[in-house]
Order: structure tokens, then sequence, then C-alpha cells
């Protein structure tokens, strides 16, 4: 517990009522609200917090934050200030600071790796994560597919979660000895103000390529909000940045904390020279400036991107000091990540690999890294979701038809778009006839299945590891890789 006068010291905020108001707890959302609660009223994508203030008075809320001063004072009154309101300018930067110190600022207690870029944010995540465990030690994680505690593993609402439950996150790795949290940062909750008051002692960037222009509305807006996460960043910190990736210079001139930079084609103080491609990995002479002797890796991932990730991963962990015989270890003792090139092996003689590839950049990877690895054929399943960026639907139709022999566009997440016209979007970018359209996932799986021959390769891309389809506002069960079992046996 705290003092709301304690709780907003220093803080840009008008107090309206008992400032020795004991906060037993704080929410943005009605439904979290306990007898004692701070509720602060932030906006959302659909709704406004303003309309949920009644229902978190009902719940036991004290104290009302928002940006909107007549309601405040409205509030006040007609409770007779036995509730206390606060007008705050930003809702999102008061909810962020406030938990913070309301938790103590975990963040300062542990080492927390925030991991920013269009893709292999998630894999690079547990790639740090079987490292640092390999040293012995525990590490907690928040990421797209599930978030770990350094024991239990838990659903994924968000990639980042909402700031309270950010931070009180952290706070449970604290008490629980954890010294270690990797977080993959998404643009959305650095533009949402999710991380701002996080004290991060590393901080990824993996690359930037269009993505989430739904949102951002310009790649340069989305350029921004990822170099947020760099502005923050301390002197003590450290940037470790992708050399090869354009957008890297920005992040040298921006940030305030230490560069370490990675890569493949340009010198960098970790470099990766790719030494054999397989099915089932890649062998990588790793290059450590200011170490003579080079480090052998048996990633056992294929792939180009993958290296990046790696190389990355090496980056954040040499922050923390650990030697090279754990980072070693890490990678050998590395699960595959669901979702993420997942091979599930056939006895039909191809392979089939499911992957989380949505964005053009990621697709181009997916399929360059099976053509490598492939003596016959590659064959794609893959959509676009709804009410998403639809910039970058002919664009991937493109680089399918172009790089992949054979395409089956299909449906994705529609949400509320019709799926028939989001395909017509996709097939806007198409030159080649190699392609056909099949809205029905199950259906384009099955059919992908039935063409694929001895030594081809099956990708499905664009769910990866997700369990459902989103159909207007409903989440109906749905997993590609549980498709591809089902099918496989009638095939």
């Amino acid at each position: 517990m705290i003092t709301l006068k304690d709780l907003c010291r220093d803080l840009k905020c008008d107090v309206i009522g008992n400032r020795n108001l004991m906060i037993r707890g704080i929410s943005c959302h009605s439904f979290d609200i306990k007898p004692g609660y701070l509720f602060v009223a932030i906006n959302g994508y659909r709704t406004s917090g303003k309309k949920y203030i009644e229902s978190a008075i009902k719940k036991g809320a004290m104290a009302i934050a928002t940006s909107d001063y007549s309601l405040a004072k409205i509030i006040a009154n007609k409770y007779n200030h036995r509730i206390t309101t606060i007008h705050i300018e930003n809702p999102r930067q008061f909810l962020a600071l406030a938990a913070n110190r309301f938790y103590k600022f975990p963040s300062k207690k542990l080492n927390l790796i925030g991991i920013t870029g269009t893709d292999g944010k998630t894999t690079t995540s547990y790639m740090i994560k079987s490292i640092i465990e390999a040293s012995g030690e525990k590490t907690g994680l928040l990421g797209t597919i599930k978030y770990f505690d350094g024991k239990n593993w838990l659903a994924a609402p968000n990639t980042t979660p909402e700031t309270v439950v950010f931070i009180k996150f952290l706070s449970n790795l604290v008490k629980k000895n954890v010294r270690y949290c990797i977080s993959e940062v998404s643009s959305h909750a650095l533009e949402l103000d999710r991380v701002t008051g996080l004290d991060f002692k590393a901080a990824i960037l993996t690359n930037l390529a269009q993505d989430h222009l739904d949102f951002h509305k310009t790649k340069k807006a989305y350029g921004e909000a990822k170099l947020k996460l760099f502005k923050n960043l301390s002197s003590s910190s450290y940037a470790i940045v992708n050399n090869d990736d354009k957008f890297t210079k920005s992040i040298i001139k921006k940030t305030k904390a230490k560069i370490i930079t990675y890569g493949i084609t340009k010198p960098a103080d970790i470099t990766g020279k790719i030494k054999n491609v397989s099915l089932t990995g890649t062998n990588v002479e790793v290059k450590l400036r200011y170490q003579s002797k080079s480090l052998a890796i048996n990633l056992p991932m294929p792939g180009r991107h993958n290296v990046y990730n790696m190389l990355a991963a090496i980056g954040a962990v040499k922050t923390l000091k650990i030697s090279n015989n754990f980072i070693r270890n890490g990678f050998e003792q590395l699960k595959p990540v669901a979702g993420r090139l997942e091979r599930i092996l056939t006895d039909k003689g191809y392979n089939i690999y499911i992957d989380y590839a949505h964005t053009e950049e990621a697709l181009n990877l997916a399929i360059r890294t099976l053509k490598d690895v492939t003596k016959g054929k590659v064959i794609v399943v893959f959509g676009c979701g709804g009410n998403r960026d639809c910039l970058k639907r002919p664009k991937m139709g493109k680089i399918a038809t172009e790089l992949s022999d054979y395409v089956i566009i299909t449906s994705d997440n529609p949400r509320h778009e019709s799926p028939k016209s989001i395909i017509e979007d996709i097939r806007k970018g198409i030159k080649k006839n190699n392609f056909e359209s099949i809205i029905d996932r199950t259906n384009a799986i099955k059919k992908a299945l039935l063409l694929a021959k001895p030594s081809d390769a099956v990708l499905v891309a664009g769910k990866g590891h997700e369990d459902y389809q989103i159909i207007g506002d409903k989440k109906i069960p749905f997993s590609d890789k549980e498709i591809v079992l089902k099918e496989l046996k009638k095939v």
C-alpha cells in the first residue's frame, strides 16, 4: 500500500480530495478493481475508460484518474468528495509511472532485456532464455506465445502486456528471486506507453520492415515507435543492433546507451559466418570482437534469419557476462519454438513447416530458407489478416508466387473483412500463374498435402502458434498444426 500523496509525488497531476488516502492497488480495467484501488481511465481501441468509471467505483475504487477535468470535478461533487479524483494530462504515462512507484520499481532490481523489431522477437527471446537457463539461472519471459514466471507458463493476452500487468509480473519475479526477464516489446506497446519508466539492462533491434500500418499509418511512424525503446535507455544500458539493417543508424544517433552491433554482411562487434545449412539446423562460426578465438555453434534451426536472431541473443547475454560455454550449451539445448518454422516430419518423404510469417519480409525469409534445404518443390499456404495493414497484401502475394513453386492463397484471421476481398488484394501483386485460391483454410492445407511429393516442403504460414481463427468478433478454435496432423492421417 501507499498513500495517494506519495504515489503522485513529482507526477504531473491535480488531486481533488483526500491526498492521504491509502491506495491498495492500481488498474485501468474496471473488472480488476477491488476496494481501495485507484482506477486510471485510459482510452482503448474501441472505447474510453471514462465509460467505466462508475463501474470501478461500484467495485470499490476510492480514487479515479482521468484526463477530463470537468468529469473529475463532477465525480468529486457527486460523491461528496468520498471519491478522490485526479486530473492528468496523459493517462497512459501516469499509469506507467504510478504503477512503477506502487510496485517499488521492480525493473531496477533485475536484468530486464527488451526485444523489438518486425520479425524474430519470439525466437530471439527463447534463445536468450535457453542460454540463461544453461548458466544455471532462472528467467522470466513475456512474449507473443506465452509468458513464463521462472517456473510456470501462463497465457499471453498481448505480446507486451498492459503496464500494470507488466510491472506486477516483474515484481513477482523479484519476490521469487528471479534475476532476469526477457520481454518482446511491440510497436503498439511503445506507442501506448506500456514500458514507460522501465529500466532495461539491454534492448535489441532485430530488423525493421513494413508492418502494423493499420495502427501507425506510415512506416516512418512505425519506426519512430520502435525508436522510443532506445531513446529511453540510460547511459549504463546496452543497445544491441543489427548492423545489416538500415534503421540501426537512427538508433545509434538517438540513444545514450552503449552500442553492440551484430551482423553477417557488414563488420560488427559480433559477426556470423554460415558454414552449412541443413533441414536440422545451421552451423555458424561466430567471431566476437576483442576475442581472438571464434565460437563454433550448431544452431538447431535452419535459415539465415535465425542466424541473425542467434547473434542478437549472443549480444544480449554478453551484457550479462555469460561465458561462451554456456552460450554454446544454450543453443544445443534450445527446443523448437512453436510456430517458428516448426518442422512436422512425415512418413511420406516430404516435410511440413508451420510458421508465423505474416509480413512480406518474414514470408520472404521463410520461403528462401526452405528453398535452400529442400531438394524438391516448395508449396506455400498463406493468407492475410483482416482489418490490418492492407498494403502488404499484394507484396506478399508477389513474394510467395515468385519464390515458391506453388501457392495456395487462403483465409487467415479475416475479422470483419470478407476473406474473398482479402484474397483479391493479395492477387493484385501476382504476375505468375502458379497459384490458386481456396478460402477455407482447412481445405487449403489439405490440398497442399495432396500436392506434395517426396522431397517437397509444405509451408503453412501466417498463424504459427495460434490456436484460433478470428472471424468477426469471435475466436474460433483452429490450429494449423492440428489440422496438418489430422489431414496427414487421411492423405
